[in-house]
């Protein structure tokens, strides 16, 4: 085969090509993309002895297949290399099939057991700070000396506006003249990648033995911001969403939605849009214009949030004020109806330390209290409206919150993402929630309990398991309650050759206690997992359980990553007072393909069959479904707005 490649004379370009492209076939089944792996040099045999067993979580699968055929890779690469660059044709297919392998090992590992990096240079003084900015295409934070040959990805480098220097200073919690804390070091990276500016970031400690101070690198890597989301809900309606995450790298986002609407007038229309500044005089605090322009509801609003982004955070809060004007209302059919409503949302809290525990993630102990004043106040509401499912009355909810949380993290990767570094949050919540809630309907007072509880399990992965109850008294009577438990697990990632495989199981249960309202729980509860969003059966109580497998492939075709996933799932629904387990099981089993761009802000695609056991309200067994799905979010051990326990 090699022969074959070294064309003689009278080669034609065709034949180039195509031994090109079956060269790069028959190194996808051999070696799995040798071309991703770094070929070694003898004089990093013996470290790479060394680091064998110490390669870090938080390493992609780029580094960790790097031991696996590596003279093969550099052989092969070299023949290829030689043979692409023949003709202009071959020279720009070259960068789209294969990639330019390392030119050594990651520099920096951190071993699963240690979380908290930097130990050795704990108390040194920090002397400098400089900033490394990796290309977003084409590049790695754990390897600064690659650099990509394709002419796409230098193309949309040059047209990508790094964020400035300012604005990455302006998330830095360590300065120059501190001294070094490594705890203090690692929050502040994972601040920086939980931006949604960034896709990742690092920091490197330059120091001497004989030395008390220390230089820090940051390197850090940009996400291209320019994006785009579509959701096809049928063959009348359609959204597209556009997106600039980071204008001119400065750190502001704005994003507009366009729908497509065949039944109303006019079909096509601006829908709702966003104007977003981040991290306002390097506080943290976000402030964000919203907008929508719907045919149904038109709204205008503004948010501004302080989040508790650490442990070590003392005061957040946020305030939300929107004007609204709606027209479609709950149990009211007549489209000429419309209510304008305000709302007015405001929260703060305090936190402080009681206790830091000496252990590899770091964890530490907070006290917080956190109060919230929530107000929907309707403008002149038609008799109709208060006559519907869902009344359309003036509430006022004053609400406060005791939380004792426990929260600590650990670096990982392919959980969620396709090889970016994921920080895993592991700890405890216990939370407190009472409240007062006033309308012209009744006035009562609110109680709630939330237990939250994360952790790493010995052979790897982690667990999860949560309690939530709340709900009214009136009368000296406890009503519109709700309670529910469920546990998650996330297994440990394995490996199968080239490719990597990673488990999840979910087990849920949700009822109401004493309800008077008409709200009931769906069988379908949103948010991520989206199963049975064609049927429409509610009950007072709702069971599910969930188990899926991803395999993260190897592959990529123009930094896109695949992951093939499959999973079996059931859930029942029944009225107060049945037996859940008596209750028809609605299971269902799907498969499909995930797709995802680490270095761009689009949401994951997903391609996916699923079949049902029972059929939807359309009548169909099987159902074919091509989406984005929002970026999941691990449950966190932090201090929120506190909020009444909800129905759904």
């Amino acid at each position: 085969m090699c022969k074959s490649v070294v064309t003689k004379p009278g080669t034609t370009l065709f034949k180039q090509v195509c031994c090109i492209l079956l060269l790069g076939f028959t190194i996808a089944l051999q070696s799995v993309s040798s071309a991703q792996e770094p070929s070694e040099k003898p004089a990093l045999k013996e470290k790479r002895k060394t680091n064998e067993k110490k390669l870090s979580p938080r390493d992609s699968l780029l580094f960790e297949q790097q031991q696996k055929n590596i003279e093969t890779s550099s052989e092969f690469y070299s023949k290829v290399n030689s043979t692409a660059h023949k003709n202009f044709f071959s020279r720009q297919l070259y960068p789209l099939i294969f990639k330019k392998p390392q030119t050594g090992l990651p520099s920096d590992v951190v071993s699963e057991t240690d979380s908290i990096p930097y130990q050795a240079a704990e108390g040194k003084v920090i002397r400098s700070i400089r900033i490394y900015k990796s290309e977003v295409f084409g590049s790695s934070i754990f390897d600064t000396t690659i650099i990509s040959d394709n002419s796409i990805d230098k193309a949309l480098n040059k047209i990508h506006f790094n964020t400035h220097d300012a604005v990455i200073r302006s998330y830095l919690r360590v300065q120059k003249g501190d001294r070094l804390s490594p705890v203090l070091l690692s929050d502040n990276e994972r601040i920086i990648r939980q931006s949604a500016l960034f896709e990742d970031a690092r920091f490197i400690v330059s120091s001497t033995s004989d030395s008390d101070s220390v230089d820090l690198v940051l390197v850090i890597k940009d996400v291209f911001p320019l994006g785009f989301d579509v959701l096809i809900r049928n063959a009348n309606s359609s959204r597209i969403k556009l997106f600039n995450r980071n204008i001119l790298g400065f750190g502001h986002q704005l994003e507009q939605s366009f729908e497509l609407n065949t039944l109303n007038k006019p079909a096509f229309y601006m829908s709702e849009g966003a104007y977003k500044v981040r991290n306002i005089m390097g506080s943290f605090t976000d402030a964000k214009l919203i907008w929508q322009t719907k045919p149904e509801i038109r709204k205008i609003g503004i948010e501004i949030t302080k989040p508790f982004i650490s442990p070590e955070t003392k005061l957040g809060g946020g305030i939300n004020i929107q004007e609204c004007s709606a027209g479609n209302i709950p149990g009211i059919s007549n489209p000429a109806t419309r209510i304008d409503y305000t709302i007015y949302d405001l929260w703060s809290g305090y936190s402080t330390i009681i206790n830091r525990y000496k252990l590899p993630n770091a964890e530490r102990s907070v006290f917080a209290i956190t109060g919230r004043y929530y107000n929907i106040n309707y403008h002149h509401s038609p008799p109709v409206v208060l006559e519907s499912s869902l009344p359309a009355v003036t509430i006022n909810r004053y609400i406060a919150s005791l939380s004792l949380v426990r929260s600590g993290y650990y670096l990982d990767n392919m959980v969620f993402s396709f090889g970016r570094t994921e920080d895993i949050p592991t700890g405890h919540l216990a939370q407190l929630t009472m409240g007062y809630e006033t309308s012209v309907l009744a006035n009562r007072y609110y109680m709630g309990i939330k237990l939250l509880s994360g952790q790493k399990i010995q052979k790897g992965g982690f667990i999860y398991s949560w309690f939530e109850s709340g709900g009214y008294l009136t009368n000296n009577k406890f009503n519109d309650g709700i309670a529910g438990l469920g546990s998650e697990y996330i297994s440990k990632l394995l490996k199968a050759g080239s490719y990597r495989l990673r488990s999840f199981g979910s087990l849920s249960y949700k009822t109401g206690i004493n309800r008077s309202s008409i709200e009931e729980l769906k069988i379908n509860e949103g948010g991520y997992q989206k199963t049975y969003h064609d049927f429409y059966l509610t009950g007072d109580q709702r069971l599910k359980a969930r188990f899926e497998t991803v395999v993260f492939t190897p592959y990529y075709l123009l930094g896109f990553r695949f992951a093939a996933y499959s999973f079996i799932e059931a859930a029942m629904v029944a009225p107060s007072g049945k037996f859940i387990l008596s209750s028809p099981v609605y299971p269902a089993i799907g498969l499909g393909l995930r797709i995802k761009n680490e270095n761009l802000v689009f949401s994951t695609f997903q391609f996916g069959l699923i079949w049902y056991g029972r059929p939807d309200v359309k009548g169909n067994n099987m159902f074919f479904e091509f989406s984005d799905i929002p970026e999941v979010e691990l449950k966190q051990f932090t201090i929120e707005a506190p909020e009444f326990a909800t129905f759904r």
